[in-house]
């Protein structure tokens, strides 16, 4: 896969709610290595994980809860950083064009729509889901709407170290890279775990009609 390393979109914008939910992935990480030293790791991720399974066993609002909470738990130190970084690209550009209050509201139901969207394919799995991704992804498909022409330098080793791309070009190809993986992951008899891919799908859908839906002037620079 490729790898974005930053865009044409100027950085020196604020952006609170990007730098809030980095920074909230890191100190809850932080936290899971706490309870991991004390054994307690798994109940704690059971609690706050989104379980498809889960749905319709546990009140709606605890669902809702988890679904939102979930994205704030991550698997390794590897899973935390990609999310992370795909966030501090795309995050602060969207929030700049959009305001800080659209790109929350986008992030959280991005959020939603990606662990909906995950139970939908799999409602029986008995695996946590947990991480950032899919809203994460939700931004990615704000991304595509506001700036498709903004170029993505990206590290792409085995064809050019550094090699900048049309955003619609390398966000189209992310989204191909999670549908084929997707389909792929369904056509498997035995899922015990792995990467959460349709979640991925329903969050950058999710970014790509709330842009739209959402009210107000997208054109502001």
């Amino acid at each position: 896969m490729f790898l974005p390393l930053f865009d044409s979109n100027p950085r020196n914008v604020v952006a609170p709610v990007t730098l809030t939910a980095i920074v909230g992935c890191m100190v809850v990480f932080a936290f899971q290595l706490l309870l991991a030293q004390q054994g307690t790791l798994d109940v704690f991720v059971l609690e706050y994980a989104f379980t498809p399974a889960a749905v319709g066993q546990r009140p709606p609002t605890e669902i809702l809860g988890t679904a939102l909470t979930s994205v704030f738990l991550h698997a390794s130190l590897l899973h935390l950083a990609a999310n992370l970084w795909f966030l501090f690209i795309f995050g602060p550009p969207v929030e700049h064009r959009l305001g800080s209050l659209k790109t929350l509201i986008i992030f959280l139901l991005g959020a939603l729509a990606a662990a909906f969207t995950q139970y939908i394919v799999s409602p029986d799995s008995t695996v946590p889901m947990i991480g950032a991704s899919g809203a994460v992804a939700a931004i990615l498909g704000t991304y595509l709407m506001l700036f498709p022409f903004a170029m993505v330098v990206t590290l792409v080793p085995w064809i050019i170290p550094l090699l900048p791309i049309p955003a619609f070009v390398f966000l189209i190809l992310w989204f191909a890279f999670q549908f084929m993986m997707g389909v792929t992951q369904m056509m498997e008899t035995d899922i015990t775990g792995g990467v959460a891919w349709w979640a991925h799908i329903g969050g950058f859908v999710a970014g790509v009609f709330l842009v739209i839906l959402l009210p107000g002037d997208r054109r502001r620079r």
